[in-house]
């Protein structure tokens, strides 16, 4: 396994991981409605001993996620990915650029159902098939296990969403506050006004790197179509009401996961995870002490002991 170091993160990624990736990649757009595509990337290996699909978390794109295809398929996996609805390249539903609106949570799930049925289970023959998840991405893995148990083998929630933090705001205020917002075209419009892609610090981000949240930064900064940066009204209700039911339907599940929790999240509740956990037969949670929201931007250290975890998990 080639790992990326923390020195020179971004040359490494320019002149070996981004050309290595662009030989392995092919692209398309899956509709399960017809004028909403969804774009996806698709990277080959030869010999797959499996096939991951990877759902990302709010205002992400698959665009953030090179060095973990980097090594999936170093470790001989396939890889799907799909932007979800109002992130990317993929289909908006709202004109303000800045914002991610969906008008059902379910519209997440659905699209991903329908990516995995008609394009990824008829690639990949008898393959088994593997979800990792992250943050949001992690709510609607948690909604697709739950609602069609057969998809996959396993699945790998890397800090999920199963419950939204407001900070000092109760999570019943939050609420009724987006239900009010959320009248008419008001669904649409962001919770707080943005007109700009806002300028991001390191010590202010979800990540544990600085060489990779400057290198992602960067890419926002030169793609506009990476520069999501707030939710609407409408998705803060849809997404409050989403992770109540991946708590309260846990049970449903019925495939081996892997849940990895961050002890200083400030973006998703690690109690409503512990709650999750708890319900889900099995369920392996593993909390890592210290370590902000985005566990897969860290440095190579972790990375080493995240990704092999991982691994261990899908072949055991």
């Amino acid at each position: 396994m080639r790992w990326i170091t923390d020195e020179n993160y971004a040359e490494q990624l320019r002149t070996e991981v981004e050309p290595w990736l662009a030989a392995r990649r092919e692209t398309g757009f899956d509709e399960r409605v017809e004028g909403q595509p969804i774009y996806f990337e698709h990277y080959r290996v030869d010999s797959p001993r499996g096939v991951v699909v990877i759902s990302h978390g709010f205002t992400e794109s698959a665009g953030k996620f090179a060095e973990s295809f980097y090594y999936l398929l170093q470790a001989g996996y396939e890889v799907w990915m799909p932007e979800h609805r109002g992130h990317g390249r993929s289909f908006r539903p709202n004109d303000n650029p800045y914002v991610v609106h969906v008008e059902r949570f379910d519209d997440y799930v659905d699209d991903l159902r329908h990516l995995v049925e008609t394009r990824v289970k008829p690639a990949s023959g008898e393959l088994p098939l593997y979800l990792f998840c992250h943050s949001m991405g992690g709510c609607i893995g948690a909604r697709l296990i739950e609602t069609g148990p057969d998809l996959f083998k396993k699945a790998v929630l890397s800090s999920p969403m199963l419950g939204l933090s407001f900070g000092k705001i109760p999570i019943p205020v939050a609420y009724a506050v987006a239900c009010l917002k959320s009248v008419g075209e008001g669904a649409k419009q962001p919770l707080t006004p943005v007109t700009a892609f806002p300028e991001e610090r390191y010590a202010d981000s979800a990540g544990n790197s600085e060489p990779r949240f400057d290198w992602y930064y960067a890419r926002k900064l030169a793609e506009p179509k990476f520069q999501t940066c707030a939710p609407s009204a409408g998705w803060g209700r849809e997404a409050i009401r989403a992770c109540a039911r991946a708590r309260k339907e846990a049970g449903r599940v019925k495939i081996p996961v892997l849940l990895f929790q961050a002890g200083a999240d400030v973006y998703v509740k690690n109690a409503s995870q512990d709650e999750f956990a708890a319900r889900v037969p099995g369920c392996e949670l593993r909390r890592m002490p210290g370590m902000r929201h985005e566990l897969y931007v860290s440095d190579t250290a972790f990375l080493k002991d995240y990704w092999q975890q991982i691994f261990d998990f899908f072949e055991k």
